[in-house]
């Protein structure tokens, strides 16, 4: 198994993306890494999670070659932007 070291702001969904290429292995990880008995929680930063290297995986393989490592943290603000705070006609434009 590998190893990796989360960083601030990382989830159990972060975790089974960047290392699965999907969410479907969060089970997977829990059960190879007990300290990670909650699911939507952040995870401590610095926190050493064991997990099986996928090989040909498209986005596992995106995050490497871009060293992207998501964390989405607890998100606060709306997601859609202030484009939809101000209504739309009947074109459906603001």
């Amino acid at each position: 198994m590998e190893e990796y070291k989360t960083i601030e702001g990382q989830n159990i969904f972060d975790l089974s993306n960047l290392l699965y290429g999907n969410t479907s292995n969060i089970v997977k990880l829990l059960t190879d890494n007990p300290v990670l008995g909650y699911v939507v929680k952040n995870i401590p930063a610095g926190t050493v999670i064991k997990y099986t290297k996928q090989k040909g995986n498209n986005i596992t393989n995106f995050y490497i070659n871009e060293s992207v490592k998501p964390g989405t943290k607890d998100i606060t603000t709306p997601l859609q932007g202030n484009g939809f705070t101000g209504g739309f006609d009947f074109t459906g434009f603001n």
